[in-house]
């Protein structure tokens, strides 16, 4: 697991040096920031977790805007000591900008982005009791395209959707179409988030003039005799596919590769017409289902059950726009990557992240013990009613790289430890196979146990309409 040197913490951080034998100091108190002096030794498994911190592992789906717990220390009166990672953060330690102190200088493309991220953390946020996190404009952090939590705080009540619209208020300049959509908000016409999500949506695929995307995929067998990984993309960028096979050399193969012609037909589809943003989640999700009935079917007429059975993972991307439209499911990932930082967009389908969105212990603690690495579900192992694809859109406003992967390329932290160096150049190149042969050679250098197979997405933003940065 990626460690950080730094960690946001809540709860009585005057007391953690001493908590922890010195191992944390206090180097921040706005907010409460600790470094990390022993990065390289495994965190403490707390014995039981608080209450207040199973929000946050409940909403683990969210990573790339709630911090996940990294550990607790409890102190002897039984007062929590929380440390978080992954919250809104530079590599020194230093906080992002807040969503107010940011909003002058950013372009509507990425402000509208900034909204629509917390559109869709409102109503898990509500579910899990701290929708209340959302109403400070200082408790959010920005940083090119992202909009990340610091912090989650109880609800005393549940909030309406309209509070949303009068924090939003505050939030100065506002374009004449986003002033009147957030008074809408505000006096009820727009009262369910998923109608405020299709106007924030709506407002961001006119705002910019079309970008410009090309991509280029690779695959190796590693040090393997057979691949079982496969993929596929349009050269000009419009949709990725990545598929990892599981099953023996005969079911994997035949798994990734059914699923891939399957999944590739449909997005060919989706990247033809002018759909909406919500249209292209269902067809994405649409696609991801009839893959699996397929595999479904293929297992079922060669008499394959149980652990016979041929799947594979899949994670794929349409660009639409701006808007960059994602499918998951298994332990492929994406990751998007842009001059700031490289942020794992997907969370994998295993043991692990089960264990932590039930709220029953920490990543840390669970990736010590065996099997935490399992996938929990996979194409063509999952009947039809039980399958879960997740399927999210996110905003382009700037240059970027969107990496799709198998895990013989992510293991080990590869992506999060080497993306300055092998990835942030792509973004001023043009050959992105030079770039790709130089990932392969990277994999093959620090891992090579798996089959090796991503999709370079690289999207260069068109002109924003009112670009001030």
């Amino acid at each position: 697991m990626y460690r950080s040197l730094y960690y946001l913490v809540a709860g009585n951080y005057q007391k953690l040096p001493q908590l922890s034998g010195r191992r944390y100091r206090v180097i921040g108190d706005s907010p409460p920031v600790a470094l990390d002096c022993n990065p390289g030794r495994p965190a403490e498994a707390p014995a039981s977790l608080p209450d207040s911190c199973h929000p946050y592992q409940r909403l683990n789906l969210f990573r790339w805007a709630v911090p996940e717990v990294h550990t607790c220390i409890t102190d002897a009166q039984g007062e929590p000591c929380v440390l978080l990672a992954s919250g809104p953060l530079y590599a020194n330690g230093s906080p992002w900008p807040s969503l107010a102190k940011a909003w002058g200088r950013a372009t509507r493309l990425k402000r509208l982005g900034w909204l629509i991220q917390l559109t869709r953390l409102w109503d898990p946020c509500l579910q899990e009791g701290v929708a209340t996190s959302l109403l400070s404009l200082e408790n959010i952090g920005v940083l090119g395209w992202q909009a990340c939590i610091f912090f989650l705080v109880p609800d005393l009540s549940a909030p309406a959707l309209a509070a949303l619209g009068s924090s939003w208020r505050q939030l100065s300049p506002l374009d004449p179409e986003l002033e009147k959509l957030i008074e809408d908000l505000v006096t009820g016409q727009i009262d369910q988030a998923d109608h405020l999500l299709d106007a924030l949506e709506s407002l961001a695929v006119v705002s910019s003039s079309p970008g410009r995307s090309i991509a280029h995929g690779a695959t190796h067998p590693g040090r393997r005799e057979n691949n079982e990984d496969c993929f596929a993309c349009d050269p000009e960028g419009r949709y990725g596919i990545v598929c990892d096979g599981m099953g023996g050399h005969e079911g994997g193969e035949v798994a990734s590769g059914l699923a891939l012609e399957s999944l590739e037909a449909d997005l060919i589809q989706l990247s033809r017409q002018p759909y909406t943003p919500v249209q292209l989640r269902r067809g994405l999700a649409d696609a991801v289902y009839r893959a699996n009935q397929q595999l479904l079917n293929k297992n079922r007429q060669q008499g394959r059950s149980q652990y016979r059975q041929m799947g594979t993972t899949v994670v794929a991307c349409c660009l639409s726009g701006p808007m960059l439209h994602i499918a998951h499911v298994g332990d492929s990932r994406i990751y998007l990557i842009d001059k700031n930082r490289c942020q794992q967009l997907t969370v994998d389908d295993d043991v692990a992240n089960l264990e932590v969105s039930l709220a029953h212990t920490t990543s840390n603690a669970i990736l010590q013990i065996n099997g935490s690495g399992n996938l929990t579900q996979a194409l063509g192992v999952v009947a039809m009613a039980s399958l879960q694809p997740t399927i999210q859109t996110f905003v382009l406003p700037d240059d970027c790289l969107v990496l799709l992967c198998s895990d013989g390329l992510c293991d080990g932290d590869l992506v999060e430890r080497s993306w300055q160096t092998a990835l942030l150049p792509l973004l001023t190149q043009s050959d992105l196979a030079a770039g790709a042969d130089t990932l392969i050679q990277l994999a093959l250098t620090e891992l090579g146990h798996d089959n090796i197979t991503f999709v370079l997405l690289k999207y260069t933003a068109g002109t924003d309409e009112c670009r001030r940065d």
